[in-house]
């Protein structure tokens, strides 16, 4: 028989009074590993004044929208990195020159989009011309604000590349929007390519009553990323995007959105029935796009055919502009010599050319052109063209064309389209024609990862006139719908999230 002593369930019992001991007064000590301290990022992160999206709060700490989701991707990393606020010329030839800079927020454009590698989006900007309430010119196209005086906009944004490109000569650059904006109160500048996304902000900031400027001519869309300079490893951009990618997926980036009074697209399971669905809203949008073109593209066959048309003058071809234009506000109507100089009701004669546009040789040949994704010299904005030839004996004398809006006929399908079904159409030089984020359209899709799982689906789809693809991209998993239009040969998709 076994002693108390050496009894071992009385063994048992005092190392669960000690151990009870010990926690009650404390005494154990806690063997959880702590946390490893962040890495340092090893990149030089740079932003600007840009309030919602990055802007120094009232102690000088770097905050806004774009900001908390870097800090969140740096968390997400176990990373940590200091962010600096520059003027945005200073900071973008950093991020040019590098070595392993980020600079936040960019806009993703063409002319930009060879010169860095990106993470995002993380938001959308819009661009705006604003003028003094009250006094500002009428505006309505690009070639009248060339006509306009001085024109303020930031140095190096993506917005100054915009008018350098559409050879502006009136531009006044500043150093910042809120420089921008105090000289088009003042009257240093008579117009000011500003962005609804945050002018009021700007203005209460500067102590500007927003009332006294106001927006007159709303241009185009552009996303904003993440800009890494070219010598970052591809290792690096995938570890971020990956990162933002999960943000998205688990709600978080929403979130963040939402403190901003940003619009969010939450993610929700759809029903069996989805696949149903999807056809029935892709059907919706071709229907839709392409008798919208077709209506278009069948009046101006009525017009070339004209005996006014085919004189070749402007004098008599206006009165017919003026009249298809009245009836169709949504587009902007033309005429176009051989040589390609052209013609437009509200300009007249413009100072572009459109020889070097893809259609128009084809067109000069005597072939009709509809859905060329390109953004318009006249109106700077994202347009659909339809050209059809003016021939006399045999001879083509002149094109007559419309450049139909792409953001209006995208904002008319999503009132078709509900949430959270997302739409997209690529037109057949590798450009969004359609997408439900605007900010996409005339995107070039070959810029999307072609090893990443929508830059194949994408092939897929350009490779097939219809089907079903499955593909991730944001950190969701889709399914999508695709079919062909024989008058544009877009492909339009239509897909649905597989799971919340």
């Amino acid at each position: 028989m076994q002693t108390p002593s050496n009894s071992p369930f009385l063994q048992i019992a005092l190392l669960l009074l000690i151990a009870g001991l010990g926690l009650s007064c404390g005494c154990v000590s806690d063997t959880t590993a702590p946390a490893a301290e962040p890495a340092d990022a090893g990149i030089r992160i740079i932003t600007e004044e840009l309030p919602p999206f990055n802007y120094a709060g009232p102690d000088g700490k770097v905050t806004g929208q774009a900001t908390d989701v870097v800090n969140g991707i740096l968390s997400r990393l176990n990373q940590k990195a200091a962010i600096e606020v520059l003027p945005w010329n200073e900071g973008y030839s950093a991020a040019v020159a590098g070595p392993a800079v980020a600079l936040y927020s960019t806009g993703r454009t063409d002319e930009r989009e060879d010169l860095f590698k990106w993470v995002g989006p993380v938001a959308s900007f819009d661009y705006m011309l604003y003028a003094r309430a009250g006094t500002g010119p009428g505006i309505n196209s690009l070639e009248a604000a060339k006509k306009a005086g001085p024109i303020g906009v930031v140095r190096d944004d993506s917005r100054h590349q915009f008018l350098l490109e559409n050879r502006f000569e009136n531009i006044l650059t500043c150093e910042s929007d809120a420089e921008c904006l105090r000289n088009l109160i003042t009257g240093k500048t008579d117009l000011w390519l500003g962005s609804s996304s945050n002018s009021a902000t700007i203005a209460q900031k500067e102590g500007i009553d927003p009332g006294s400027f106001t927006g007159v001519y709303p241009v185009r869309t552009v996303q904003l990323y993440i800009a890494f300079s070219k010598d970052t490893p591809d290792k690096v951009i995938t570890e971020w995007q990956n990162a933002l990618d999960t943000m998205k997926q688990d709600g978080t980036f929403d979130t963040i959105r939402q403190q901003y009074g940003m619009k969010t697209a939450s993610v929700v399971t759809m029903p069996s029935s989805a696949g149903d669905q999807a056809e029935l809203a892709l059907s919706t949008m071709m229907a839709a796009t392409d008798s919208r073109l077709l209506v278009v593209l069948r009046t101006y066959e009525v017009v070339a055919a004209t005996t006014d048309a085919k004189t070749a003058r402007w004098e008599k071809i206006q009165p017919l502009l003026t009249i298809l234009e009245t009836h169709e506000p949504d587009a902007r109507t033309w005429y176009a010599n051989p040589d390609g100089s052209y013609y437009t009701i509200i300009d007249g004669l413009t100072t572009a050319n459109l020889m070097s546009r893809s259609y128009f040789p084809g067109v000069l040949a005597g072939n009709e052109s509809v859905g060329t994704v390109v953004v318009s010299h006249s109106t700077g904005r994202n347009t659909a063209i339809v050209a059809v030839p003016v021939k006399e004996n045999g001879r083509v004398t002149g094109i007559l064309g419309a450049s139909v809006y792409l953001d209006t006929l995208t904002d008319r399908l999503q009132g078709e389209i509900e949430d959270p079904f997302i739409f997209y159409a690529i037109d057949k030089e590798n450009k969004f024609a359609l997408h439900s984020e605007k900010g996409q359209i005339s995107r070039d899709i070959t810029t999307i990862g072609a090893s990443s799982s929508f830059g194949k689906a994408l092939e897929i789809i350009r490779a097939q006139e219809s089907g079903t693809v499955s593909y991730e991209d944001g950190g969701i998993q889709y399914t999508a719908k695709f079919r062909t239009s024989p008058l544009t040969g877009w492909r339009f998709v239509v897909a649905w999230p597989e799971k919340a």
